[in-house]
């Protein structure tokens, strides 16, 4: 036969949890500091065309509080057109 002869869980309510286990009950939905940098690199004030680039450095994801976070960096370019 397969299977099981008894199954066993987690005892619901966190009446079981471990210390290894205690993160992923315990939920963070702290907000993280990071900082941005954008720079024009061409402005057309006869049709209000702006561009320029960018870089972020932040914090990953934490999984609501159970990992530490790691600092990422994205650069990228960015366009916008102005009007009055």
């Amino acid at each position: 036969s397969t299977g099981y002869d008894s199954a066993q869980a987690l005892p619901a309510g966190g009446a079981g949890d471990s210390e290894e286990l205690a993160k992923e009950n315990a939920k963070s939905t702290k907000v993280l500091s990071g900082k941005a940098v954008l720079s024009i690199a061409k402005y057309d004030p006869s049709t209000g065309e702006i561009a320029g680039v960018f870089q972020s450095v932040q914090p990953s994801d934490t999984d609501l509080g159970a990992k530490v976070p790691k600092d990422i960096k994205i650069q990228g370019l960015w366009y916008a057109q102005l009007q009055q």
